[in-house]
């Protein structure tokens, strides 16, 4: 398969090569006295420019806010009821509020990771529903790792952010396209 680009072809594979063979896992002893051993997945940013579908969207905030309004909530409730002996015959009001603290921390906690879950699981839903048919346009583009451009058959080149476009686009998540958008990418020798 000739490039349209450069009109050579010893640079050209398939996307799904290209994708599959750039990502690399190393392990590697770290430090001289610590011995760790440190694993880690390195994906080429020409592999990473032809992915076939958008990374999952950043969620950790909210849910890294969450946790600790749960143990507010517990804390604040605990608090309450050995200090105020709410669970007493007559209870005392004078720490009622520490049990409207940690009535809100809880409802803000279970919003906060509720809305995480939420936002996570609708993105999965959305990819797997039109996968299938990204991965039929992805499957057919060829690579000039050379031009750093995609093409289809003997089909003028594009670059990797129209191919990106046209991937995600036939899935039904191409304005994700725009969001995540390819900068710099240049092919090195070796991918």
């Amino acid at each position: 398969m000739e490039c349209p680009s450069c009109h050579r072809s010893d640079e050209v594979r398939a996307v799904p090569a290209v994708c599959l063979g750039g990502q690399r896992r190393f392990q590697e002893e770290t430090g001289e006295g610590d011995r760790r051993i440190d694993v880690r997945e390195v994906v080429p940013r020409l592999a990473d420019a032809l992915a076939l579908t958008p990374p999952p969207p950043v969620t950790a905030g909210r849910t890294a806010l969450g946790v600790p309004l749960i143990l507010v909530s517990i804390g604040t409730f605990i608090g309450g009821a050995l200090g105020g002996k709410w669970f007493a015959d007559a209870p005392g009001a004078e720490l009622l509020f520490l049990g409207w603290i940690s009535a809100f921390a809880l409802l803000g906690a279970a919003l906060l990771i509720g809305t995480s879950t939420r936002t996570q699981r609708a993105f999965r839903a959305r990819i797997a529903a039109g996968r299938a048919a990204a991965e039929d346009v992805w499957s057919r583009g060829w690579c000039c790792a050379r031009c750093a451009v995609v093409h289809f058959g003997a089909g003028p080149a594009l670059t990797l952010q129209e191919f990106r476009r046209a991937v995600w686009g036939a899935g039904g998540y191409g304005e994700l396209a725009e969001v995540h958008r390819v900068y710099g990418t240049t092919a090195a020798p070796g991918y």
